[in-house]
């Protein structure tokens, strides 16, 4: 006895996953966007030190020691423009002292002002007897200056690794469900029930920009994939891609400073256990604006028909045959320079081509990062700790006359995850994540929990 909806959950699982990994990867980067640095205290112990420092300053400006100080405080708790200011400063001082030309290229460069950026790192190259590593970083610098410049980016990822799941199928744990077609209730053999499971799995994530000669504006393209392989229910193997492409146009043409809008096509597919299950192609919009130099507000909208296939094992997937639109808010903020927040309203549409296929959803996401220092002393790089929850409601537009002749479907779907990234050389980290997932629905045989732990690795260009 099989049922399509386990497929359906878990292709939302990771859709979600990956759409809210997207928006938060992808969208916090831009100018107003300052790089996380570890931090070793706290916020406020942090602000009442730079206060104390900013005293010393003014009563003795010409202390370099203070004014270092105080601008490596700035740094780390988010100010950048602080910390540029000061060490400006500084150099009143001391002109030339490559130390400070090094970190003010560094504070340039999160800043995104890279022709200032490439103006003191080359004063600091030019200074006599620089240190190897010193000239190293630099070099790192400025290629990625020549990258960033360029008119056309092309950034990604790619990870991969396993997963184990209590409940892989997402079936229900109960013994017994009501139907309208037996007087008594339907007792489910096991195959029908939740059982665990381990997968391996892989994601690809690219993105390419294109600087127009236009005002600012872009062409992006953005795509995802994603791909599992059972142990033993390989009857749920999964495979998903997407693209997006378009146009970004910059709005400060209208006079709306920092901020763009992004429209752009769409075109998907999943297939499940070498079966073709969905195609899917729309549009969207998003349109993007920097509130402060540490806050992006991002409004989204998107269509999507999506055709479901017929197959064996699924013969009537085509019933979910329809439209979808799909609108999110999505607001991100650096609470300091090693902490970034994240929340997300949902708001879901879908309408099949059977009624009770149909539902409305909404929905609540929020989040976290932390940078950390590293336990391990000769690790610079930071850790990275993450925390997510998220709340849906699903209300479905008639009975499905397979379970009520009178009441809609409702579902309640929750989840929590944690998550942490470690550096191991450049440009790889090993990511582990521990999950819950919970859907309590009116319709018992949609109802179950899920926990997941995955350890992988994730490689970053």
């Amino acid at each position: 006895m099989r049922y399509p909806i386990r497929n359906i959950v878990l292709f939302s699982t990771v859709f979600t996953a990956l759409a809210l990994g997207t928006a938060s990867a992808q969208e916090v980067t831009g100018k107003s966007t300052v790089t996380p640095r570890p931090v070793s205290a706290s916020l406020s112990s942090i602000e009442a030190e730079r206060a104390r420092l900013f005293e010393q300053m003014l009563a003795d400006p010409s202390n370099l020691d203070v004014a270092f100080r105080y601008a490596a405080l700035s740094s780390e708790a988010g100010d950048l423009e602080a910390a540029i200011s000061t060490l400006e400063r500084m150099l009143i001082y001391a002109p030339g002292l490559p130390r400070l030309q090094l970190e003010l290229g560094v504070l340039y460069f999160r800043l995104s002002a890279y022709d200032m950026a490439r103006t003191y790192f080359n004063a600091a190259l030019a200074a006599p007897a620089v240190p190897e590593e010193v000239r190293t970083k630099i070099d790192t610098y400025i290629a990625a200056i020549d990258a960033r410049s360029s008119d056309s980016q092309f950034s990604g990822s790619f990870s991969t690794g396993i997963r184990w799941q209590s409940n892989a199928t997402a079936a229900t744990d109960a013994r017994s469900i009501e139907t309208t077609f037996f007087p008594d209730p339907l007792v489910l053999n096991d195959s029908a029930r939740g059982d665990g499971d381990f997968n391996a799995y892989a994601a690809l994530n690219l993105r390419y920009s294109y600087d127009l000669a236009s005002q600012g504006d872009k062409i992006e393209a953005t795509f995802q994939s994603y791909g599992t392989l059972q142990a033993e229910h390989t009857e749920i193997n999964t495979g998903y891609a997407e693209l997006q492409v378009g146009p970004r146009f910059n709005l400060e043409r209208f006079g709306l400073d920092d901020t763009s809008l992004a429209v752009y096509g769409i075109a998907g597919g999943y297939y499940i256990d070498s079966d073709s299950y969905l195609y899917s192609g729309g549009v969207g919009a998003a349109l993007i604006t920097d509130l402060s130099i540490t806050t992006r507000l991002v409004f989204g909208n998107e269509y999507r028909r999506e055709a479901f296939q017929d197959s064996f094992d699924r013969p009537t997937a085509s019933d979910r045959t329809g439209d979808r639109y799909r609108s999110s808010l999505t607001l991100q903020h650096f609470l300091s320079g090693n902490v970034a927040l994240w929340a997300s309203l949902l708001a879901d549409r879908r309408l099949a081509d059977v009624s009770y296929l149909s539902y409305q959803e909404f929905g609540l996401n929020v989040g976290l990062s932390i940078d950390m220092d590293s336990p391990i002393a000769t690790q610079a790089d930071p850790w990275t700790l993450g925390f997510a929850l998220g709340y849906a409601n699903r209300n479905y537009d008639s009975p499905d006359p397979t379970y009520s002749l009178d009441t809609e479907q409702e579902d309640n779907e929750a989840y929590a995850e944690l998550s942490l990234l470690v550096p191991f050389k450049e440009n790889w980290e090993f990511q582990t994540v521990l999950g819950y997932r919970n859907v309590n629905s009116n319709y018992d045989i949609y109802s179950y929990d899920n926990m997941s732990a995955s350890l992988g690795v994730v490689r970053r260009f």
